[in-house]
């Protein structure tokens, strides 16, 4: 397996920049996730890996060996795609053992590393049907166990779930991170699904505008954003936000949770964050904002209380499953002063605010 290291790693298509300056250090037997929305440079930066695109500049280390202008075959990578790229007239075996055409082996060697592979993805009793007879997520497993059966040293994965229905996506998401663990293997999965990103990675590098925006565990992409953009992008419900400049023209009697944790010297650019589990409603305003109740979204464990401030802005809570509100309620959101976050006029997080006033 391998420890991939990107490096001031660059790529232009004419006068747009897709890839910006990007270092990034991917340890041996790791699966990290590249995430963010279409567009930002993700699957470019995996293309670049895989040696499909030739970087505008930088440089691309495979356990310290440069493999910046060495092609696809010679980097010992397999890809699996959004598409299973399966020959439609060839068998499940045969899509399996066309992986291994120019390894040199013989054929007892090629029919147990098959064999081999389909085992680990169970797929087995599959091996003799073709790409047409199987489902989307049978393909997917044939696919996967094509990518398996080279013994790579990396997997790069370019959402190779979207395509699927939910429940299939949720069933290959935990077979796909089960298998990383057994192989051990060096894993680079893009996707733009942030669920799918917080379940699957040891590591989530956030990519925006082609640039790495953060890089690290779940736990602290989730808990502890280092922009604005990361904040409102992973989490669902998203994060809510409310301006500081929001704020001071409440009633006295209104939103003083609120005014409390956004008073800084610039308090007037700053942005107060909290996440919709962390705003607790009430009746009466004790401090908190008054809002309008737009809609009531029941999801069986939970539901998301869509709530509409005076300026028509929407903030979200997380309530009781029997929580009873209608269209047009007046209630108060007040915001858990622990778990609240800043960020100033450039999107970047402040000091945690003090728990006072809450």
């Amino acid at each position: 397996m391998a420890r991939i290291d990107l490096e001031q790693l660059q790529k232009n298509f004419g006068e747009h920049t897709a890839v910006q300056g990007l270092d990034l250090m991917i340890e041996d037997g790791e699966l990290l996730v590249l995430l963010g929305p279409s567009g930002c440079g993700k699957t470019t930066t995996l293309n670049c890996i895989a040696g499909l695109e030739t970087p505008s500049s930088g440089r691309i280390l495979f356990d310290g060996e440069d493999v910046t202008a060495k092609p696809p075959h010679q980097r010992n990578i397999a890809m699996v795609f959004q598409s299973s790229l399966l020959y439609p007239h060839m068998t499940a075996r045969k899509n399996i053992g066309a992986s291994l055409a120019k390894q040199g082996l013989d054929e007892q060697a090629i029919a147990d590393r098959i064999a081999e592979a389909a085992a680990t993805v169970d797929i087995t009793d599959l091996l003799d049907k073709l790409p047409s007879q199987l489902s989307g997520g049978e393909r997917q497993r044939v696919a996967t166990a094509k990518a398996i059966v080279r013994q790579p040293r990396a997997f790069l994965l370019d959402e190779p779930l979207a395509a699927l229905d939910a429940a299939l996506r949720l069933t290959l998401r935990s077979e796909l991170v089960n298998l990383q663990k057994r192989l051990a293997t060096t894993m680079v999965f893009v996707t733009h699904d942030q669920v799918e990103a917080m379940t699957m990675g040891d590591r989530i590098a956030v990519m925006n505008d082609g640039r790495l925006e953060q890089i690290g565990s779940p736990d602290e992409i989730y808990n502890h954003p280092t922009t604005l953009f990361v904040a409102s992008f992973v989490g669902s419900p998203p994060m809510n936000f409310v301006a500081a400049r929001d704020i001071v023209d409440l009633p006295d009697t209104d939103g003083g949770a609120w005014r409390n944790l956004a008073s800084r010297e610039n308090g007037m650019g700053v942005t107060l964050g909290v996440r919709p589990q962390h705003l607790r409603i009430s009746a009466e305003p004790n401090g908190g904002m008054p809002t309008t109740v737009f809609a009531l979204e029941h999801l069986g464990r939970e539901s998301v209380l869509i709530m509409e401030d005076d300026r028509k802005k929407k903030l979200r809570a997380l309530v009781e499953p029997g929580f009873k509100a209608r269209v047009g309620d007046r209630l108060f959101a007040l915001p858990d002063p622990k778990h609240c976050l800043l960020f100033d006029e450039n999107g970047n997080a402040m000091a945690k605010p003090a728990t006072d006033g809450g």
